[in-house]
C-alpha cells in the first residue's frame, strides 16, 4: 500500500488498521494455510509479504467473507477504485516443492527460511544448483500429485 497524495492520508490510516485486523486474524490461526509472513515499511509505501502452502489456501482466505480481508478489499474496490491517492498493488508467485532455495548466513529464521525447516549452510554443500536438483529428487519422492481445483 502507498500513499500517492497527502489527501489520501484517511483512507491510508484505514488500510493500516485492516492490516492489523487482517494480520491479528492471520496469527490466530484461523487460516489455514498460512505459513509466516513479515510487514515492511519504507518511505511512504507499507510491505507485507505472505508465505502460504498454496494459492488455494491463500484464494481461500482472501475470499471468505467471514474474515477481514474481503470485506475490506471489496469497500476499498467501491470506494476509492478511481482515486489515486493511495495505491495497492499485490503480487503472487508460486513455487513448485524442489524449485526454489534460500539461503541465510548469519540470520535467524526470516522471510521464506521462517515458514519451515533450516538446514545448516556448509562449504562443502556444493552449489546452489547440486542442492536444487537434490531438493527436486527429494520433494519428488514425497509428494503425490495434487487434484486440480474444480
Amino acid at each position: 500500500m502507498r500513499l500517492n497524495r497527502a489527501r489520501g492520508v484517511r483512507r491510508f490510516l484505514w488500510g493500516l488498521r485492516v492490516l492489523r485486523r487482517v494480520l491479528a486474524d492471520l496469527h490466530t490461526g484461523s487460516a489455514r494455510g498460512f505459513l509466516a509472513g513479515s510487514v515492511y515499511r519504507t518511505g511512504r509505501s507499507v510491505i507485507a509479504v505472505q508465505y502460504w502452502d498454496s494459492f488455494d489456501a491463500l484464494d481461500d482466505y482472501a475470499r471468505d467473507h467471514a474474515l477481514p480481508h474481503r470485506g475490506a478489499w471489496q469497500r476499498y474496490l467501491r470506494e476509492a477504485l478511481d482515486d489515486p491517492a493511495v495505491g495497492l498493488w499485490h503480487e503472487t508467485y508460486l513455487a513448485s516443492p524442489g524449485t526454489w532455495e534460500a539461503v541465510y548466513v548469519n540470520m535467524p529464521p526470516w522471510g521464506v527460511g521462517a515458514t519451515g525447516e533450516l538446514e545448516a549452510m556448509q562449504a562443502n554443500k556444493g552449489s546452489a544448483r547440486d542442492r536444487l536438483r537434490q531438493l527436486r529428487r527429494r520433494t519428488a519422492n514425497r509428494q503425490p500429485p495434487r487434484e486440480p481445483r474444480r
